[in-house]
């Protein structure tokens, strides 16, 4: 069998994550650098009595207690799942757990000191230092649910380990495997100082990490163990299962010369292990032809146990290519912590990362932040075109470029605004149609079903085919006939977006048109119904003599004070905010002869005068269209901009109600007021521009620091990336307690977990001997 055939292999087991502490070697690259000449490990395990016991939830008595082995193998299993980016709290599979660890006092030294600690008892020494014990700890701490088996082979632990891991892979017994060693004992010629070290790997069936973009360090190809005096029967083996023969495998030895005077320790098969598999992994194998494809590794246990493990370089290994030159590719990452100094911590990493790898492609890193991370309550996140531009702002220290907070108990209500006519313009939710099918295929359901009607492709209105179809798109956008038609589409379109990506909404309102596209998300209209209205209502709209609105900055008491006969009051959008509306003569002779000249007045970019008496010929045949729809009651609560407040279920799925909504005035002051309702609400306007985000930032009822009004598109004028303001909104939701489902983000898959530094643990030592002291 060659490598290629490790594509169909069954058997084959893949190294997805590894993590070790070794002397001066804490994490993989420090590993790799203490083997390079002028390198000169120590003996000693720096702050092996050290562990951060607020990350597992652990009391520092209880902490105290734990022997240090476990304490070190619990960091390590961590650290391994997260080179693995993968989070057990949203890993479907089972995950079990292999390991053993080295022999320990430490539990006579507990008793001996047991009267300095009274929080303990001798059942809960056992439990804390018991070897039986030690695969269940991070098995309970980590929430895994598959087997938790301790093994104890002395130098051959870590070979035993693995090959358990991989029988039960094989078996069905999990479908994630950690498998891992321990070594921490007291230096001999130094009280108060250690030895030792740990190292973890997280092994996966080949076929479902291919499958996953797993990162793929190396292949597990064979494994065997056995008794006797013939440590070469247990290598043949090894390497039949691996269906290879002697001469292709290059052979590495555990050297139990590396824990002198240590029979029961680990480590020289933890390192044997580490070295055989970055020998082979495609990043860290040496770049030369002769660098070996394939190696056998052997250590020896107790009395005459022999464990042997065959790894191979892995087949079709990814290796992250950089974006083009000059393409973006706009990301969301998301960090979280425990606390606010390791969320800073992980920050500072992490930017220190992609700087030293700009190969890295943003959407592999955003993926393996995404969904191979445990998420905390400390968040941040940064939202960047490239790696360079994730770096830069991440190592800047501004925090207007990594926005952060603490994410609730439970996630804020999200009140969805959709606004009506004024911000649509060509190109809107372009990008977001270029990249996202889902948002491309709505969009274009919407241009086939109502092309016929309209006689024109809506789809031109988002993204244009050239300048002659741009001019066009700009002139059908400039009518009521087209205009609305668009605006819904791309509201629709977004909307169903938003919800792939997890964003479900408390409450739904809608400003003038904006409601239909309320009602639709509501459960009020099915989607074809809705845009069938929408098309009628701007063709009966278009119908009528030329009409016009304008913005006026005062009470609405005060503007009809100043009204002339012949116009009307449309929408009232604040205390402040009123919206006359009229045939076009009179709307425009209002604005020109406006006697304040401390009072904005400007007309609006809407073709016909909404929301009054211009519109009273068109009534009823519009009511008689609605009738003529299946209307249903609302599944999300709507609060109507027509009252104000909530809309009653039963009454908004009436014709009559879409009646008066076409002609009386607009009342979304007070919808705002009733949006303030909603305890701890978001306000997420779905749409183009930021019109209702505007109006309810300066809205009275809605002041506070604590309040969040996000846009999701950007105004015609704004010349901020369109993603950029998307995935900005995303990532405030997510700080603020949104389950975002990150694969909705990333359509049609391509993605794959790339090595991000693990968390920063926050380490208090616990030091027996200072007990004893």
């Amino acid at each position: 069998m060659n490598a290629i055939d490790l594509d169909h292999d069954d058997s084959a087991v893949a190294i997805v994550g590894m993590a070790v502490r070794f002397p001066r070697a804490d994490g993989i690259a420090a590993y790799q650098a203490r083997s390079r000449p002028g390198s000169r490990p120590g003996p000693v395990l720096e702050d092996a009595d050290a562990f951060d016991h607020a990350f597992f939830g652990v009391s520092p008595g209880e902490a105290l207690i734990t022997d240090p082995q476990q304490r070190v193998l619990l960091e390590c299993a961590q650290h391994a799942l997260e080179d693995a980016a993968c989070d057990p709290a949203r890993e479907p599979g089972v995950i079990g757990v292999y390991a053993g660890c080295g022999g320990t006092s430490y539990a006579a030294r507990l008793r001996r000191e047991i009267r300095r600690l009274p929080f303990a008892d001798n059942w809960q020494i056992r439990i804390a230092t018991g070897v039986d014990f030690l695969a269940a700890r991070p098995a309970y701490k980590l929430g895994l649910a598959g087997p938790a088996v301790t093994v104890q082979a002395a130098g051959a632990t870590m070979l035993l380990a693995v090959h358990s891991a991989v029988q039960a892979l094989l078996a069905g017994d999990c479908d994630i495997a950690l498998a891992g060693a321990v070594t921490i004992r007291p230096a001999a010629a130094d009280r108060g100082q250690s030895v030792g070290g740990c190292g973890v790997v997280v092994l996966k069936p080949l076929r479902a990490a291919l499958e996953a973009g797993d990162r793929v360090h190396a292949v597990v190809r064979g494994t065997a163990v056995g008794s006797g005096n013939d440590p070469e029967r247990v290598a043949r083996q090894a390497r039949a299962v691996a269906q290879v023969q002697a001469e292709a495998v290059a052979a590495l030895r555990a050297d139990p010369s590396q824990a002198p005077g240590a029979v029961t320790d680990t480590m020289p098969g933890v390192a044997a292990f580490l070295d055989a598999v970055l020998a082979v992994a495609p990043d860290t194998a040496p770049a030369d032809a002769d660098a070996p494809r394939l190696i056998g590794v052997s250590a020896a246990g107790p009395h005459g146990l022999h464990a042997h493990v065959v790894v191979a370089r892995p087949p079709r290994a990814h290796r992250a290519q950089p974006e083009p030159e000059g393409e973006e590719d706009w990301q969301l990452l998301p960090l979280s912590a425990r606390d606010a100094t390791a969320l800073d911590d992980l920050t500072v990493r992490l930017g220190q990362h992609l700087a030293r790898l700009p190969q890295e492609r943003m959407r592999d890193v955003a993926w393996t932040l995404q969904t191979g991370r445990a998420r905390h309550s400390h968040r941040r996140f940064v939202v960047a075109p490239g790696t360079d531009v994730a770096a830069a702002a991440l190592t800047s220290g501004k925090r207007r470029l990594t926005p952060s907070g603490t994410a609730p108990e439970a996630a804020r209500p999200i009140v969805l605004t959709f606004p009506g006519q004024g911000g649509q313009h060509v190109g809107m939710a372009r990008t977001l149609y270029r990249v996202d099918p889902g948002f491309r295929a709505d969009v274009e359901a919407c241009a086939e079903l109502a092309g016929p009607s309209l006689g024109f492709d809506l789809r031109s209105v988002v993204d244009p085919g050239g300048d002659h179809e741009d001019e066009r798109a700009h002139r059908a956008l400039a009518t009521i006939e087209v205009g609305q038609p668009a605006v819904f589409m791309v509201e629709y379109a977004l909307a169903r977006a938003l919800r792939r990506w997890g964003v479900r909404p408390a409450a739904v309102v809608g400003h003038s048109l904006g409601a239909y596209a309320a009602a639709c998300v509501a459960g009020v209209f099915s989607f074809p119904d809705a845009l069938a209205l929408v098309v009628e209502r701007g063709r009966l709209l278009q119908s009528l003599p030329s009409g016009s609105m304008a913005a006026v900055g005062m009470s609405e008491s005060e503007v009809l004070e100043l009204l002339p006969e012949g116009l009307g009051i449309g929408a009232v959008n604040g205390p402040r905010q009123v919206a006359v509306s009229g045939p076009t003569e009179l709307v425009e002779r209002f604005v020109r002869e406006f006697p304040r000249e401390d009072v904005e007045v400007k007309l609006l970019k809407i073709a016909t005068a909404g929301h009054s008496a211009l519109v009273e010929p068109i009534l009823d045949q519009f009511e008689a269209y609605v009738a003529g729809l299946t209307l249903g009651r609302s599944e999300v609560p709507v609060i109507s901009d027509t009252t104000g407040s909530w809309a009653d279920p039963g009454d908004i799925a009436t014709p009559g109600y879409w009646r008066r909504h076409l002609r009386h005035t607009v009342r979304f002051d007070d919808a705002l007021s009733t949006v303030a309702e909603v305890p701890g609400g978001i306000l997420l306007e779905v749409g183009p521009g930021m019109t209702l985000t505007s109006l309810a930032r300066r809205h009275p009822a809605l002041e506070g620091p604590d309040l969040l009004m996000l846009h999701t598109l950007p105004h015609p004028a704004d010349e901020t990336p369109e993603l950029s303001i998307l995935l900005t909104a995303l990532g405030r939701l997510w700080i603020a307690g949104t389950e975002l489902d990150w694969a909705g983000l990333h359509p049609g898959g391509g993605s794959h977990r790339v090595r991000l530094p693990g968390y920063p643990f926050r380490r208090t030592r616990f030091d027996l001997d200072a007990v004893a002291r």
